[in-house]
C-alpha cells in the first residue's frame, strides 16, 4: 500500500518541508492546549451551576423546614432518608418531574412554532 506523493510537497525542499513541519507540529500543540483549556472552563461552570443548584434547593428546603438550620448534618441526611423511603414523597417528586418535562416540551414546541412563524421576539 504506498501512499500518493502530494505534488505541492515534491517542490519544497528539505528545509522547507522541516519548517512546515515544526509549523504543523506547533498548530497542533496550541490546538492541544485550547481545547484542554476549554474543557476546564467547561468543567469550571458545570461546577458552578451544579453548586448553584445546591445552594438554591437547600435554601428553599430551609424555608419549608426553617427548624432543619438547628439540625446537624446526620440529622439532616436521616431526615432525607425518611422523606425519600416514603412513597407519598416518591408520588410527588415524580408528579413535578412529570410536570416539569411536559413544561419543556410545551416551550420548545412554542419556540418551534415562533422559529417556523419568522417571530424572533
Amino acid at each position: 500500500m504506498s501512499r500518493a506523493k502530494n505534488p505541492k510537497y515534491e517542490s519544497m525542499s528539505l528545509e522547507e518541508l522541516k519548517a512546515n513541519m515544526e509549523k504543523s507540529r506547533q498548530e497542533l500543540e496550541a490546538a492541544i492546549h485550547h481545547k484542554n483549556i476549554l474543557e476546564q472552563r467547561k468543567k469550571l461552570v458545570e461546577r458552578r451551576e451544579r453548586s448553584h443548584r445546591l445552594i438554591v434547593k437547600g435554601a428553599e428546603f430551609e424555608k419549608v423546614f426553617p427548624l432543619s438550620r438547628d439540625l446537624e448534618q446526620e440529622d439532616v441526611q436521616d431526615m432525607m432518608n425518611q422523606l425519600q423511603n416514603s412513597s407519598y414523597n416518591k408520588s410527588i417528586v415524580r408528579q413535578a418531574h412529570i410536570a416539569a418535562l411536559h413544561k419543556d416540551q410545551q416551550q420548545i414546541a412554542e419556540a418551534v412554532k415562533k422559529t417556523e412563524k419568522g417571530d424572533d421576539s
